[in-house]
């Protein structure tokens, strides 16, 4: 039977894992046999070759006549013996005594990464659609005959006893399922028959499991690489992971291998890298285990004489596993953990990734905080996507997305590709998101930073996922498996989110595309509060600690209007008598949150006639450096009594504004990190000024911060997990004063 194919620009989208060998082009391969071989001769007689060069002269003929299979039209006949037979016949001539190397050939538009729309041509093929074709014919053929490679050793290699397979989490959850089994579940995540569990780990973390009504709430931890059940390629390396994990992430480990959804908001500096590994580690398993089950069944579908067995074993494109993360070089580290894990024996493309991906730090960021190097250091472009291709011993970068394994990106990369159709020549084409359509794995790594850029991105990726497909590109729907053919990937999709903190945008996320059937664990961190430190910094004089940090709770009905709330509050409670006494004000700085409310503010004190007693001056992530410099140089110098500083701006960039005198935020920041070092800036420059000394700051008020019940997750993290419940339902007063 041929194998549909669906072709764009001259090159097929990509095809399913388990597609069968289309006929041999005989006389292609016999009329590049005779061009190789007069090649090698003119070579050896005018002394640019040699003798040794033979046996490459013999690789590069397998390699391509490797490339050479494609399925033709339906009523051609193939032959059976004719590419068993021609290897022989070179094998013979060369005299060649060690398995050949295959030399692949590559296309520029594999530098893209994305979808692939055009390719690379021969000068001496005498048409444009002859060329499409043969490169076609070319790269559709190199998975054949690296399957064909791998089927006998893969079915070797994981001849493991049923009773081990299942227990796999692996084969428990995507082949032991019934479809009624699957229908009951899907049905109980439906109606959100949820039950709730809560359990306290080491170092005073928080758990809250989610499952569904009549399943087991606990999950064991991972205590050895036996307990993940790893490919045994994977085993030295995951070995090495897995020792390196404490308590609570070996924990964390058990719920990662067991394709439980995970929302882990303990992810900080320290444990960055650990867990990188973590998921790239359980990653590869997964993407080795899919590739090889898919092997084994050809092998068994090949042996079969009689009628083929129903073997469901794929989805309809190739991708399983989406990484997100926030930047080109968080990507690069990604790749460095996948190839320190896998050890490839190749690596095709590195150098161009390296030099693509990966950068020096700068040398002016040396005085930076340790977490903003960490996000902005080296690489930190945030439009890129990037696909990796696992053979048996390689790794492949910048293949097409329909031919990837791995797809790594950042939410506006992906988004950019999805709605732009791939952004090749085909200008009718404007949306494509069929190589999301069997993704079985999402990782989000540091998911905090990627709120810092938008948000709205991420949500739109996962609203693509596992969608039912508009082409086929190739897929033979025999092999594919019956829930996605059913439109139910995303009850058995797994995500990962690992974040410094969670959000409410975070858990809304996990509420609405979350819908794993094995549940949902939550893994939360017991906060001291960011305002203990502000003890410990070293303030300048008359900045010495304590300082008053006092909060004021907005009333506040619901979220909605919440932000009308909180400007009514600010206007008549704290601006107006700023406003009044306008003449002895200076050095305020009012830190936003939020780029709406930072608009609405500067807007105000633009226009209106309220405000016309007070200079201000603003920053904001989108001000040009020249804007910058005005307003800071302004408020140093008293010129502006205000300064507007929105949160994203001290994300990007760190600011250390002189000047500073009173603090005043106008909501609580998200990162914790920012309550310390915004207070910090206290002072800064104030030993020039003529009254800075004189102690006139140092009143109740210096710091003031309005939050409202709707900001209980940020409230945690600046004054503590123990105290947080007293401010938000504490009926004696809105007024909250720590020393």
């Amino acid at each position: 039977m041929a194998v549909s194919r669906h072709r764009r620009g001259g090159k097929p989208a990509g095809r399913g894992l388990g597609g069968k060998r289309g006929p041999i082009l005989r006389q292609q391969g016999q009329f590049k046999a005779s061009r190789l071989k007069e090649t090698a001769d003119e070579e050896t007689q005018n002394g640019t070759g040699s003798e040794e060069d033979l046996p490459e002269v013999a690789e590069q003929l397998e390699s391509d006549q490797d490339e050479d299979v494609q399925s033709v039209s339906e009523d051609e006949t193939p032959t059976s013996d004719s590419y068993g037979l021609l290897l022989q016949s070179l094998n013979a001539a060369y005299g060649t005594s060690e398995p050949p190397r295959k030399r692949r050939k590559f296309v520029e538009s594999d530098r893209t990464g994305e979808p692939v729309k055009g390719e690379d041509t021969k000068t001496e093929q005498p048409s444009q659609d002859q060329k499409g074709q043969a490169e076609e014919q070319l790269l559709e053929l190199e998975d054949d005959v690296e399957a064909d490679e791998e089927a006998g050793q893969a079915a070797e290699a994981d001849s493991d006893d049923e009773e081990v397979l299942l227990r796999d989490p692996f084969e428990m959850h995507y082949t032991a399922i019934s479809e009624q089994d699957l229908k009951t579940a899907v049905g109980q995540v439906d109606n959100k028959q949820w039950e709730t569990s809560s359990s306290v780990l080491d170092l005073d973390i928080r758990r809250t499991a989610i499952r569904r009504r009549g399943t087991p709430a606990e999950m064991a931890e991972l205590r050895s690489a036996k307990d993940a059940y790893l490919k045994r390629r994977l085993g030295d390396g995951g070995s090495k992971v897995l020792s390196r994990l404490s308590t609570e992430e070996r924990n964390l480990a058990g719920s990662i291998f067991n394709y439980v959804d995970v929302l882990d908001g303990c992810r900080d500096l320290k444990n960055a890298t650990r867990l990188r590994d973590l998921f790239c580690l359980h990653a590869l398993n997964h993407v080795f285990k899919t590739r090889d089950r898919v092997l084994k069944d050809n092998a068994k579908l090949a042996a079969q004489s009689a009628e083929a067995p129903d073997l469901r074993d794929q989805g309809f494109t190739r991708p399983k596993v989406l990484v997100i993360v926030p930047t080109k070089q968080a990507c690069a580290r990604v790749v460095e953990s996948i190839t320190k894990i896998s050890e490839p024996d190749q690596q095709e493309n590195k150098a161009r990734f390296l030099e693509t991906y990966s950068r020096q730090d700068e040398d002016e960021w040396q005085d930076k905080p340790e977490d903003f190097r960490a996000l902005f250091g080296g690489n930190h472009e945030e439009d890129f996507r990037i696909g990796l291709k696992f053979t048996r011993k390689t790794i492949k970068f910048f293949s097409g997305f329909y031919n990837s394994d791995i797809i790594i990106g950042s939410p506006l990369g992906l988004m950019r590709t999805v709605t732009t159709g791939g952004g090749g020549k085909d200008k009718k084409k404007t949306h494509d998101a069929d190589f999301l359509s069997s993704i079985e794995i999402v990782i989000v790594d540091h998911a905090n930073a990627l709120q810092m850029q938008n948000w709205q991105h991420v949500d739109y990726v996962f609203s693509q996922l596992n969608l039912l497909p508009k082409d086929s590109h190739g897929c033979d729907f025999s092999r594919v498996r019956h829930w996605y053919l059913d439109g139910q990937a995303k009850y058995l999709r797994q995500t990962i989110i690992l974040t410094d903190y969670l959000t409410p945008e975070m858990n809304a996320l996990a509420s609405t595309h979350l819908h794993n059937i094995s549940g949902r664990v939550k893994y939360v961190p017991t906060y001291p509060g960011a305002m203990l430190s502000v003890s410990s910094l070293a303030l300048p004089l008359p900045f010495t600690p304590p300082i008053p940090q006092t909060f004021l709770r907005i009333p506040s009905p619901n979220p909605l209007s919440d932000s009308d709330a909180r400007f009514k509050f600010f206007t008549t409670t704290i601006l107006a008598p700023l406003i009044r006494d306008s003449r002895h004000q200076r050095g305020i700085l009012l830190f936003v949150p939020t780029y709406a409310d930072f608009a609405r503010l500067r807007n105000h004190l633009s226009t209106s006639s309220d405000a016309v007693n007070i200079s201000f001056g603003s920053l904001s992530e989108y001000t040009p450096v020249k804007e910058v410099l005005r307003a800071r140089s302004h408020f140093l110098s008293g010129r502006h009594a205000l300064l507007l500083y929105s949160e994203r701006s001290h994300h990007h960039f760190r600011y250390r504004i002189k000047g500073v005198r009173k603090i005043l935020w106008y909501g609580l920041p998200e990162n914790p990190i920012f309550w310390a070092e915004i207070i910090a800036l206290l002072g800064l420059g104030g030993a020039k000024d003529g009254d800075a000394g004189r102690g006139k700051a140092r009143t109740k008020g210096v710091i003031r911060a309005l939050f409202s019940k709707w900001d209980a997750l940020k409230l945690e993290r600046i004054v503590g997990t123990q105290r947080v419940g007293r401010l938000i339902n504490d009926r004696g007063g809105d007024t909250f004063e720590f020393v």
